[in-house]
């Protein structure tokens, strides 16, 4: 698998309208590619496309969904190689011997005739009636327009579809994508769109990649490219672990996440031959509600000290270490209630997840020295900083996805269809600009993370995160 930076070189935006589709071209040479968003189509117009150049840089385009239909084809710039088409239609080019072509019917440009093209397609929710969702999509649309234009080659055909945020919306993009001729869908976002997308994608056997973390719609075709909360608890378990701690305790919200985090919390420890000796939970997020459950743990975190000193300290502590899987404001205002009940985060391991990646968090002075586990923020850099030159803005929380989401498609689709889940499940994994991830048959994200210590004020890395899965290259 190549090693290589996936940023950088060049972007230029080619809409197309006619029936709201938004396409591009473009190629990659390893297991990660990129492509673009666009509104929802019933049956997808004939595009007009233009080849990516080094020469080129992304455009910003407005907040709301591309509309605006693109008449012309910029000719190219100056020492900028064209388009090869042949100068008669009904020829094509010779074929090295072993090519294998993805060729089936489906959306061909003109000037992708007769080439290998790589069809994908990207589901999002533009025109969700969640604001917020409705903007992540539109980031990601970018992000996924960036990766499209970064790549060097010029098979891959993108075809963006909407959503809507629904099950109905996701299962007639889905089927407009599959009409199209998509070799690879990318997304949905939201869990009960997963699966109904999942369900159609299946019946042609076409690999989806979606972005929900909820894992319990992985599987039977459809990869989870996300950063799912039970990886994290997994990763700082380990490492916390592997320190020598044993002895554990919870603290966090009776939420969902608070659920999905407390369940593969005890599994964790369990599997690390370590006991969860203390769990207390709290229903909202206001400190009125995590002061009785931190009273409780900090009695039972007495007791044991007591009991230690009356032993010589033979006696173990109540717990070694407590996991807060909180982040923001509630957990600045959960974290120094542990200390004020004389739980001290100097004998005491603090734990989060993801979550505390917040630049507040380390203003709080009780999680100074707490850990936490997280995508390597170095490898994302790059993206972010480009993404920023790109378009005055910061990217999104899944903005990075999706531009993982296009490069591994396109390698996905290159090749014997009747490969492409066996090249999503690659046991080599893939590396982009959220790091390391690999899939198993299930579908479920296996996470390259980093571990973070707040340390003098800032997040620093104390483990950092694998490039490779198990020695693989």
């Amino acid at each position: 698998m190549p090693n290589q930076n996936p940023f950088g070189h060049s972007l230029k935006a080619t809409l197309l309208c006619a029936c709201a589709v938004i396409m591009s071209a473009c190629t990659t040479t390893g297991p990660i590619g990129s492509q673009e968003p666009a509104p929802v189509v019933q049956r997808p117009a004939e595009p007009i496309a233009t080849t990516p150049t080094d020469t080129q840089t992304p455009t910003p385009t407005p907040n709301e969904i591309p509309k605006a239909p693109v008449d012309t084809v910029d000719a190219p710039e100056a020492n900028t190689p064209a388009v090869e088409t042949p100068k008669e239609p009904e020829r094509v080019p010779a074929v090295p011997a072993g090519t294998y072509y993805n060729n089936r019917d489906g959306m061909t440009p003109p000037h992708m005739t007769g080439r290998d093209t790589k069809r994908l397609a990207l589901l999002l929710p533009f025109s969700t009636s969640s604001s917020r969702l409705a903007q992540e999509a539109q980031s990601m649309y970018r992000a996924a327009e960036m990766a499209v234009f970064a790549r060097q080659d010029t098979d891959v055909l993108l075809i963006a579809l909407d959503t809507k945020g629904t099950e109905d919306g996701a299962r007639s993009a889905t089927k407009a994508a599959i009409s199209a001729g998509a070799d690879v869908i990318l997304g949905p976002i939201l869990a009960n769109n997963v699966k109904a997308a999942t369900k159609e994608a299946r019946k042609t056997k076409t690999p989806l990649i979606a972005f929900s973390t909820d894992q319990t719609v992985a599987g039977d075709g459809a990869y989870l490219l996300s950063f799912p909360p039970e990886a994290e608890v997994a990763r700082i378990i380990d490492y916390v672990s592997s320190t020598g701690t044993t002895r554990f305790a919870f603290l966090g919200p009776d939420s969902a996440y608070g659920r999905r985090v407390k369940t593969a919390f005890d599994a964790k420890v369990e599997a690390n031959f370590g006991e969860v000796t203390a769990a207390e939970s709290y229903a909202g997020n206001d400190i009125t509600v995590m002061q009785a459950p931190a009273q409780k743990l900090a009695k039972f975190y007495a007791e044991g000290e007591a009991q230690a000193r009356a032993n010589n300290d033979a006696t173990p502590m109540s717990f070694e270490a407590i996991l807060l899987p909180e982040g923001g404001t509630a957990l600045r205002s959960l974290a120094p209630l542990l200390p004020y009940y004389d739980i001290d985060p100097a004998e005491v391991q603090f734990m989060g997840t993801s979550r505390w990646a917040d630049p507040d968090t380390v203003r709080e002075p009780a999680l100074s020295r707490g850990l936490f586990a997280g995508p390597d923020k170095d490898t994302q850099q790059p993206f972010l900083d480009s993404y920023d030159r790109t378009y005055g803005e910061t990217a999104s929380t899944l903005a990075s996805l999706a531009y993982d989401a296009v490069m591994m498609g396109a390698y996905v689709a290159d090749g014997d269809p009747k490969q492409r889940y066996a090249r999503a499940e690659n046991p080599q994994g893939f590396y982009g600009v959220d790091g390391l991830v690999s899939f198993d048959y299930d579908g479920r994200p296996q996470r390259g993370l980093a571990v973070y210590q707040i340390l003098n004020g800032r997040f620093v890395v104390i483990d950092p995160a694998p490039r490779t899965v198990s020695g693989g290259s």
